[in-house]
């Protein structure tokens, strides 16, 4: 063997090893223990893999090499997260199609992957823009329609004109899109939705079964966002406000609807209605509808359109009317409902229109969650979302002018724009409502900072809230203290409006409450005001359900057909996939319209119905990327069987996942979604777990050399191409893994990999010469020699860095780990003086075979040639993770500095409990001490037990 380590061609070597022998194929069915040890997978949305790649797969790697050294059946798949706006950003960008460029990065990312060195199972691989992966993304799609969550509803969405597609409230980063850092917009929009919130107890619940890092648990339980509290009406005061609709011949008008009818109504499939009558509305207006039967109001409706025609112009194909098997049928209808005759002449108005947001809406009423009812007797004003509908009845005349340009102004605003902590602003609607509490009539403004999907989209406000306090300062509205800090000094400052107090405290001008103390007063607050039937207990959550339909080309089509006759119809699982059409570059592009580039392809919208044979159109929007991300997981170990999603065998034995290594920014999208849809596939009996990832470990950022978030703007990219092939996979991984704790990451610094490189030298260089003198010695001479002190310190070290590596990578503290395996070879090279390696071979050979066994999860090339060279025909991967002694790594032995004349001349390993005078002979007699001290009169020795011993000498 070279005595210089020559990283490209051993690397190469075994590269090529690994992939002809497909040495990290794992035989699923094995018996032995098994770790699916799983990171995500990649984006293959630029023409490279990034830093922060390698250093989340070293990491996962660097624990998947340890744990099949210790006797686990390892499994590690990769594979490429291809669809979505990323990938498709990148080809536009590039002015190519999406096929082909994905395509290209897919080929560049393999070679990359490869060369990190990582124990990827390539039999498993899989690509989600891959028709044999997508018809899964759309039966997971029929699987949860089946099971009642996935629907489809007219909802505002957060829209981004720069990618032209709507997003998920996760995928907007302070008012941006988290991909093209566009303005995010409001629009209402048809989306299709899962519905994530019937699992929100379970997904807070559940954390308590994982070891994940307790950061992410707090994210994504805040996420989340469970309140319990207390839902109060507030009956709107007829004394100072007027609906809208009675400013019209003080009546309202409504639109009543048959009760078969109302659940077709409130599930958005019937949008239009047929009326013998002219209604005294516009087009805009928001009404109520109601039950014709029950005369119970069930939703708020804003009239998008109204058309004037004859009874005879119908055809009969118009929604509702395909059952009439003749125009004289049809008259006969008409007529029993109207209880009127009805001719080819008789007027009908035809009126289009939407749900609005709170299908549970009342005229007479705003409902507002409060988890601080405690408070509610200092209420002074109520604040509402500006796209809550009774916005648009309550307001007056004088100002809707100023309300409606307000509300534009927030359309143009994301939900986590109008949350951020600064300045809020508002307009007043001219209505008042009714405190249930007292009796008092409060103003209702509008402001941005209310979200209308949440709590019901309204609050109450008071002097015990900061917000509420600064805006009412700002706008001049009263204030009203109600609760006492127990600080006497600190209350005088609260009840004269110095300061806002927002803890609990004691109640006052409370009517019967006063003198309670908040906890207590929010209880018994409750219960009146359920007496009065005015409130009642409530639990609220933040989650949202998933809006996950995409106006964009490169994604999943949603298999779902729209018939005239039989309504929304799934596609049958036997026609999966619905292909994704090919088309020309030009064609793939999102035009902002609202809808999708498959829109406007003919020959894919029109279709048959499964279910009555009838021309039909195809769904044109297309799954979001998280979709396909959301169950990934579940499809590895069944990669290869086209014929089921999951091989309930396998997916028994292998899942959940054992350990998941990736980014903690994904807490509160992926992890999330992973979580619901594994609960969805649980509860429909497909699988026998209901968590997907029983371990979470998340990489820190690799900043640039600068200390900065790596851009290309700023010149600061580490490509890992360039520097694995200037310095090795070893020494990059090794040092990317050096930097610091794994959870933080750090500043990249070239200058560190030098120090790597040295330690991957010192490595070499003395497994070279073990090597080397095993071949000349004998080692059973070594077995029948007294074990020296110098041989006890060698096994020492060795067993306590086993003891220390074993711990660390555990651990997932790799950087200590690292830092324990220099010290040891540090430690061995300063026994090799006392020690050499010739006049002790079986001990050094055991050493190193320890070592290398040791840095093998770092290093796994350098590993594998060391190996090779102390004779061993099976791969170092088939090796076992060595064991310590215990009773070796008690310190009994301990080496110390000699000094002479206070200039350190040699290091010497003594007895732990060694006499002084012991000590003395031995420093004496060293042969580097000697010439300091020989012929020179030794006037004292200082020994300091366990550090040194100090010789002085005169002459």
């Amino acid at each position: 063997m070279s005595e210089r380590y020559n990283q490209k061609t051993i690397e190469d070597k075994w590269r090529s090893v690994w992939e002809k022998t497909s040495i990290y194929n794992t035989d699923l069915s094995s018996d032995k223990p098994k770790l699916y040890n799983l990171m995500m997978f990649p984006y293959p949305s630029a023409s490279y893999l990034h830093i922060g790649h390698v250093y989340s797969y070293t990491g996962g790697d660097v624990y998947a090499r340890f744990k099949n050294l210790n006797g686990f059946n390892v499994f590690e798949p990769i594979g490429y997260d291809a669809f979505g706006l990323p990938a498709e950003n990148f080809a536009f960008k590039n002015n190519v199609h999406p096929n082909k460029s994905t395509k290209e990065n897919i080929e560049h990312s393999e070679k990359q992957l490869k060369s990190f060195g990582c124990m990827f199972d390539w039999e498993k691989t899989m690509n989600t823009s891959d028709p044999s992966y997508y018809k899964w993304t759309q039966w997971l799609f029929l699987k949860l329609y089946e099971q009642g969550l996935a629907y489809q509803k007219e909802a505002p969405v957060n829209w981004c004109p720069g990618c032209k597609t709507v997003l998920a409230n996760e995928q907007v980063v302070n008012g941006e899109c988290e991909r093209c850092d566009s303005i995010v917009e409001q629009k209402y929009m048809k989306q299709w939705f899962f519905k994530t919130t019937d699992y929100a107890d379970r997904l807070i619940a559940d954390l308590d079964k994982v070891d994940w890092p307790k950061s992410s648990v707090v994210k994504q339980r805040n996420w989340i966002g469970k309140s319990e509290g207390t839902l109060v009406k507030f009956q709107i005061s007829n004394s100072k406000s007027q609906i809208r609709s009675q400013e019209k011949n003080n009546k309202t008008e409504s639109l009543k609807f048959m009760p078969h009818l109302v659940p077709l109504v409130l599930s958005g499939e019937k949008y239009i209605t047929y009326r013998l009558e002219s209604k005294e509305i516009e087009e805009g207006d928001v009404i109520v509808l109601i039950n014709k039967e029950t005369l119970k109001k069930f939703a708020l409706a804003k009239i998008k359109k109204i058309e004037k025609k004859k009874i005879g112009d119908l055809n009969g194909n118009e929604p509702g009317h395909e059952k009439f098997n003749s125009r004289e049928e049809l008259y006969k209808q008409y007529e029993k409902y109207y209880n009127r005759k009805v001719n080819y002449d008789t007027d009908l108005w035809i009126y289009e229109f939407e749900l609005q947001k709170f299908p549970k809406f009342d005229t007479d009423h705003i409902e507002v969650f409060t988890t601080r009812v405690d408070t509610i007797f200092g209420c002074t004003y109520l604040v509402v979302a500006p796209e809550h509908p009774i916005v648009d009845l309550i307001t007056t005349a004088e100002q809707r002018k100023e309300v409606e340009k307000y509300k534009l102004e927030t359309q143009k605003k994301s939900e986590l724009e109008r949350q951020e902590d600064k300045e809020k602003t508002g307009v007043f609607t001219g209505a008042y409502v009714i405190n249930p509490a007292n009796g008092e009539d409060v103003p209702v403004w509008i402001a941005d900072f209310v979200i209308g999907s949440y709590g019901g989209g309204a609050v109450f406000a008071d002097a015990h809230d900061e917000r509420d306090f600064e805006f009412a300062k700002k706008y001049k509205i009263s204030l009203k203290t109600t609760i006492s800090p127990s600080n006497k000094k600190e209350d005088l400052e609260v009840r004269n409006l110095k300061k806002c107090f927002t803890g609990d405290g004691i109640l006052y001008d409370s009517g019967e409450f006063n003198g309670l103390n908040s906890g207590e007063a929010r209880k018994k607050i409750t219960n009146w005001l359920e007496e009065k039937g005015l409130g009642s207990k409530k639990i609220n959550y933040r989650l949202r359900d998933w809006s996950f339909s995409r106006q964009r080309y490169w994604g999943a089509p949603i298999p779902i057909v729209y018939c005239d006759k039989c309504g929304a119809i799934p596609v049958p699982e036997k026609d999966l996939p619905v292909l994704l059409p090919e088309l020309d570059i030009k064609e793939v592009r999102p035009s902002g319209t609202g809808k999708g580039p498959l829109a406007n392809v003919s020959e894919f919208v029109n279709t048959k119905c499964p279910k009555c044979g009838g021309n039909a159109e195809r769904e044109t929007d297309t799954m979001d990327t998280f979709v396909d991300s959301s169950f990934y997981f579940l499809r590895y170990p069944s990669v290869g069987d086209d014929t089921q999603m999951m091989d309930a065998e396998i997916t028994k034995k292998w899942l959940p996942v054992d350990m998941y290594t990736g980014g903690a920014e994904h807490v509160t999208m992926h992890l999330l979604y992973a979580r619901f849809i594994t609960k969805a596939l649980h509860d429909a009996k497909l699988i026998d777990f209901d968590e997907p990832f029983l371990k979470l470990r998340h990489q820190g950022m690799i900043l640039g050399p600068d200390g900065k978030k790596m851009s290309k703007s700023k010149g600061n990219v580490v490509i890992p191409d360039e520097t694995i092939r200037e310095h090795g996979a070893d020494v990059f991984r090794t040092y990317l893994l050096f930097m610091g704790p794994f959870e933080d990451g750090g500043p990249w610094n070239p200058e560190g990999m030098k120090g790597i490189k040295r330690f991957l030298d010192k490595v070499w260089s003395l497994s070279q010469e073990i090597i080397e003198n095993t071949k000349a010695e004998n080692p059973e001479d070594d077995l029948n020699s007294e074990e020296t002190i110098e041989e006890t310190a060698l096994a020492r070290t060795i067993h306590k860095t086993i003891k220390k590596v074993t711990e660390d990578i555990n651990d997932f503290k790799f950087n200590t780990a690292i830092s324990a395996m220099m010290e040891c070879v540090n430690e061995l090279i300063k026994v090799k003086e006392k020690l050499p390696v010739g006049s002790s071979s079986f001990v050094w050979r055991s050493a190193i075979e320890n070592l290398t066994v040791l840095l093998s999860p770092f290093a796994p090339h350098m590993a594998e040639e060391i190996w090779e060279g102390l004779g061993f025909k099976e791969s170092i991967i088939k090796a076992s993770w060595p064991s310590y002694d215990k009773d070796l790594i008690i310190e009994d032995t301990v080496m110390i500095a000699v000094q002479v004349n206070g200039k350190v001349r040699d290091q010497i390993l003594i007895a732990a409990d060694a006499k002084e005078e012991d000590v003395k002979k031995q420093a004496y007699e060293s042969e580097k001490v000697q010439k300091y001290i020989d012929g020179k009169e030794i006037m004292k020795t200082v020994f300091v037990p366990g550090k040194l011993i100090s010789i002085v000498v005169k002459g």
